[in-house]
Parts: C-alpha cells; structure tokens; sequence
C-alpha cells in the first residue's frame, strides 16, 4: 500500500491515467449520441491530458514543482467541453499539491473536491448526467469515506473513487434523456473512469504501454528562416553519456556548475555508470565538449527550440484577412470548411481559425490567434458547441486584450450574424445584445447519413438512412435528402414561420436533390426567401438555417 503521492508518483499517475485512456479511446470516442461519426471526446481528453504531461514528462520534479508544471500547461492544452473539464478538475486537483512535498489520502480527498468545485465553475449551466457528475459523485464518496476512517491509503482512494465513479456513469443515462433515448453513457464520464483505472493499474503494478503522442506531426516549413533570422531560444539537448575507463574520472557536482555557465532547464541523473542529461542552451557544443570528458554518447539529441516555437505557432492554420481591424474591434471565427473561410472573411471577419469536428482549437491556438489580431478589444465567434468552452478558457487566460467570446453554435449562425455587426459601434455590450437578438431567432437543422442502427424517441434510424436534427429533437427519417430536407422544414415551419430559409449544402448532396427542395420551398413558402450555400464541410451532409 502506499500512503502518499510524491513528484514521482504524480508524474507516474497522470502517464498510466493517459496509457490507459489511449487504449479505450475508440470506445469512448464512440459513445456517441447521435448515429453519426462525430466522437471526439476520448481524443480531446487524452490531447488535453498529454498537454500537461508534456511540462513534467521526463522531469525529476518535486510534487509542489510538478503539480504546478502541469497545472499550468493542461488549461492552455484543454480543447473540446470535455477537455476544458478535465483541464479544470485536474488544475483544482494540482492547486491543492502547490505548496506540498507529499500528500496523504486525506489531502487527496480534498484534491479531488477542490478539482470538481473548479470544473463546475468552468461550465456556466452545469448539466448533470455528464462528466461532472461522475466526478462529483465520485470525489463525495471518498471524501465520507475519508471521514468514516475507511481509507487509510492512496491505494483505497482511487479505488473508492472507481467504485462510485462507475455507478455514477451507469446511471448518467438516467439523468440526462438523450443519453437515455441513444443507448449509452456519458463519454465524459467514461473517459475520466478509464483515467482513473489507468493509475489503480500503476498502484497494483500492472504493465500497460507508453502512450504515443496524439498530435499529428507536421512538416516544418524550414524556409521560415534565413541568414538574417534570430535563433533566440536556443536548444534542447539530451545525452546519454556510457562513463569509461579511459576518460576523466566523473564528478556530479562539477558538471552540474559547469552546465550552469551554459545554459538552465539542467535535469541531471545518474545511474548504472550512465549519465542522462537534458539542458535549454545556446552552445550544444560546449555541452558535448564536456561530457566527452567523461565517456562516450549512447544517446544524442538536440532541437533547435526557435523551430519548436515556430512549429507551436502553426498548430492550426490561422488566416489573417486584416492586419488592423477595420472597426472598433478585431472580429475572429471559426471555420469548419474552406468555403466558409471566405465567406467569414468577406463578412468582415479580420482572422479565420480552421478547425474541423473531431479536433476542435486549443486555449493556446485561440491564444495564438489573439496575438495576430493586434487590437484591444476581439470579439470571438465560436461557431461550435464543442470550442465554446475552450474559446472562453482562452478569453480568460488572455490579459492583453478584451475578448468577448459569441457562444454560436455552428458556421451557419457565424454567416447570419456576421453580416449584421456594426463593426464602428465603440461599445462592445451593444455589438453583443444584437447579437443575442439576431441568434435567439435562428433555427438550424442538420442532415447526415447514419453510420450505425439506432431507436431514438422511439424512431428507427437504420445505417445508411438521413435523418434531420434540430437541438436533440429529430424531425425526419428517410432515404433522401430532398425528402428528409423537405420534411424538416414543414416541421420547422408549422411551429413557427421564417422569412429566410438558407440551405448549406455539401458535395454530399447532388444538385438534383437540391434542386428539389428549392421548388418545393418556393412553392409551398412563396413569401420566404430561399439562399443556397455549396459548402465543402465533410462532418455535416446539409444545414438548414432558419432566420
């Protein structure tokens, strides 16, 4: 049994929470509650979580300097809902190991309630049945238990912690009806069960696989530099060094002053008459000079830290269209497809972040982005359900600005907002109430192609069928888009009349089919105004706008 968590053991928890995460990471990514392709969760997590791991990772750091490393770096690295909550219970989690050498179970009981209270505090309208509850749920149990002197080790807290974490997410469907009507748990919730069983696999001394890195590897675009270029960061360099015989005798502590003179970051160990060394310095060859002293390299490795921040800054293509705003405030938005790219630009929007459903930006890439908007004030469309979170993370991490973030929930609703900003009009909160005003109007419906059978409220979705969706109620079933389309929108239309009606369609849909419906609307709804967009989205079939 072990009885407290040190740095080491920090560090060896979060890793084997994320190995195990990664093994199940299709499972929850397919937890899907609607039949279609759209399960990130189990990625976002595990992206949000190597964030964080990446500032301890091979770092022989104390629990109060670990904790605060990995605090910092998992909020910037937090993208999707569910990876900004999991950033904010693993930060509250962090915060209470900021001033400890070690912690016992009962510091971690209070860990674990300190990591919920900042995950609620993240999401404006906390909905139960989701991630959150499980970890409330779960972080409540062991903390009674705690109190009924029935856990007596870290072993026994996260064990108690699983215990009621599972039944927590069985029950999630109960709670929250979609989950209910699709036929599965919480994804969230799942995710954050698998982390957790990952470190009750590390306490028990079960053997699980290093996690690869999530992030797709790019190539560097090395013509960034020339001769006049400033290499300010200097290296990365990490030796290996096999001590001989025929070299100097070693000594640790000289080393250490000597590698002071030429650089920081200095993590120095020493064992089986090995020496690993990971040094930030500007003369790797003054480095190499000195360890040669004392035998011969098993291991090299040197990066150049001026291209790594070059490569961080390009993690997600963000297109400039304005290098100074045009009005009163820098306007950025998100775009699911390059299509909507120009439009967005033509509207009047000064930067375009592309993103795409399953990998939606991290608080740094909206960071990143703020930093090339150049103005005091960024008004910041989110065009997604799952960037919304991340977006305003960002927004409150950012200090050199004033970023309003418009919680819209797709790039059909950026494209009819858009065109009715006031982009001269000095204060923000006016800008923002009309847009309020603009979005409680719109309508929009979805059609895609089901990828898997599924009995929702009652209705049969059979895989290869379109269905339409508005918000979580479906509208229409059927085997073409014509057909589903034009049900959708008598469904909308009976409800409530729409002046506009404007019709996204991908390559998915042929312009038979869209022919169809625009004959139809026109028709039956002569006093409506039909506009039809071809977008190139690959996520979503066709969208619906309603105004």
């Amino acid at each position: 049994m072990i009885h407290t968590i040190n740095g080491q053991l920090y560090h060896n928890l979060i890793d084997y929470g994320i190995r195990n995460l990664v093994l199940y990471r299709d499972r929850v990514n397919g937890l899907n509650v609607f039949p279609v392709p759209d399960g990130d969760t189990g990625t976002n997590m595990i992206l949000t979580l190597q964030n964080g791991y990446f500032a301890i990772k091979d770092k022989n750091q104390s629990l109060a300097e670990a904790a605060k490393n990995f605090a910092s770096a998992i909020i910037f690295g937090a993208r999707g809902n569910s990876g900004v909550i999991t950033s904010q219970f693993f930060k509250g989690i962090s915060e209470s190991f900021f001033l400890l050498e070690e912690a016992d179970c009962k510091m971690l009981a209070s860990a674990f309630k300190k990591g919920v209270e900042c995950a609620y505090g993240a999401v404006a309208m906390p909905v139960e049945g989701t991630l959150l509850t499980v970890i409330r749920e779960a972080s409540e149990y062991v903390h009674a238990k705690i109190e009924n002197g029935e856990i007596t080790s870290i072993n026994d807290a996260i064990d108690h912690f699983l215990i009621k974490a599972r039944l927590s997410l069985e029950n999630t469907p109960n709670l929250l009806p979609v989950l209910k009507s699709a036929g599965v748990v919480d994804a969230g919730g799942a995710g954050i069960v698998y982390v957790l069983e990952g470190m009750q696999k590390y306490l028990r001394g079960e053997i699980l696989a290093p996690a690869h890195s999530e992030s797709t590897p790019q190539n560097v675009d090395f013509s960034a530099f020339n001769r006049s270029s400033v290499f300010e960061y200097g290296y990365c360099t990490e030796l290996l060094v096999q001590l001989t015989d025929e070299k100097e005798t070693f000594d640790l502590q000289l080393l250490k002053e000597q590698l002071s003179l030429l650089g920081d970051s200095i993590v120095l160990s020493v064992a089986d008459e090995k020496v690993k060394l990971h040094v930030h310095t500007k003369l790797p060859e003054k480095v190499f000079e000195l360890c040669h002293k004392y035998g011969e390299f098993l291991a090299v490795k040197v990066e150049n830290m001026s291209v790594q921040h070059h490569e961080a800054r390009q993690e997600r293509e963000v297109e400039v269209f304005n290098e100074q705003p045009k009005g009163e405030f820098a306007v950025i938005a998100v775009a699911h497809d390059l299509s909507m790219k120009e439009y967005f630009a033509n509207m009047g929007a000064d930067l375009v972040i592309m993103s795409d459903n399953l990998c939606p930006p991290s608080a740094k890439e909206f960071i990143v982005a703020f930093d090339m908007a150049s103005s005091q004030k960024i008004l910041l469309f989110a065009n997604g359900k799952n960037t919304y979170l991340a977006a305003l993370q960002a927004a409150k991490l950012y200090e050199k600005a004033e970023v309003s973030v418009v919680n819209t929930q797709s790039d059909s609703e950026c494209y009819a907002v858009l065109p009715m900003i006031d982009f001269e009009e000095e204060d923000i909160s006016l800008v923002l109430e009309n847009i309020r005003s603009v979005t409680a109007n719109l309508i929009t419906v979805t059609l895609s192609v089901a990828t898997k059978s599924s009995n929702y409220d009652g209705k049969k979705i059979g895989v290869g069928e379109i269905f339409a969706f508005t918000g979580s109620e479906l509208l229409s079933v059927g085997n073409s888009y014509a057909t589903v389309a034009c049900e959708a929108i008598d469904a909308v239309m009976e409800k409530q009349f729409k002046d506009v009606v404007t019709l996204f369609a991908s390559s998915k849909a042929n312009q038979s089919e869209i022919d169809k419906i625009c004959a139809y609307v026109s028709q039956k709804y002569v006093y409506t105004e039909l506009t039809v967009v071809q977008t190139t989205d690959e996520f979503f079939d066709m969208v619906i706008s309603f105004e």
